[in-house]
């Protein structure tokens, strides 16, 4: 019985990964009511995924609150920045006047663009999660790694739209997938992220967070 139930064994492993991805995704929920806080949320969800595929031990929801508050103000600043352009661009998709040379040209323009913003905001909260950038650099390096990086951005674009998919149609999912999302992307991102950094698993990194 120990070999199956016991600390060591691969069900005691999953079932306790299973409940921190529960909690994670709970904790996600509730800070991101708010909306304006969600940027933050997410960088304190990633935060922890990428620590626990560091074999980082911790706890769940202090990892999550110490990085939530540490990353509020520029991870805030981040999601207006994002939300405001974000806006703008569906505002102009829907109004622009196509009957017109400026019009047809500028309709695919702003396509182009918030598909931009979209994979920016998928990159931009997990390196805010493991970086200390300004928030320049920290545009620029999301930009910079999800056009990078195509394969990465467009395997993370379908499970996104998997994830919402999945909790349409089965709502009680919606506490799980949010975890379940992180913890896969944080795979490819933590791939991504070692090419950069090698030793960013150090101690020495740890402490800089």
């Amino acid at each position: 019985m120990e070999k199956w139930l016991g600390p060591d064994s691969k069900f005691y492993k999953w079932g306790t990964l299973l409940a921190d991805l529960i909690i994670l995704t709970v904790l996600w929920l509730i800070c991101s009511l708010p909306i304006i806080t969600m940027g933050a949320s997410t960088t304190a969800l990633y935060y922890v995924t990428t620590r626990q595929l560091s074999n980082r031990e911790g706890y769940v929801s202090r990892d999550f609150f110490r990085s939530f508050g540490k990353n509020f103000l520029q991870a805030t600043l981040v999601e207006i920045i994002l939300g405001i352009i974000t806006v703008a661009l569906v505002f102009n998709i829907i109004t622009i006047d196509r009957s017109t040379a400026f019009g047809t040209f500028m309709f695919p323009v702003q396509f182009i663009i918030l598909y931009e913003v979209t994979i920016i905001t998928i990159y931009i909260y997990p390196i805010l999660s493991r970086f200390e950038l300004k928030t320049i650099q920290l545009f620029k390096t999301a930009f910079f790694m999800a056009n990078r990086h195509l394969l990465t951005t467009i395997t993370c674009l379908v499970l996104f739209v998997a994830a919402i998919a999945i909790v349409l149609r089965y709502y009680i999912l919606i506490f799980v997938c949010a975890g379940f999302y992180a913890i896969l992307t944080s795979l490819m991102f933590m791939f991504l992220f070692r090419k950069y950094i090698p030793d960013m698993d150090m101690d020495t990194f740890e402490d800089m967070r």
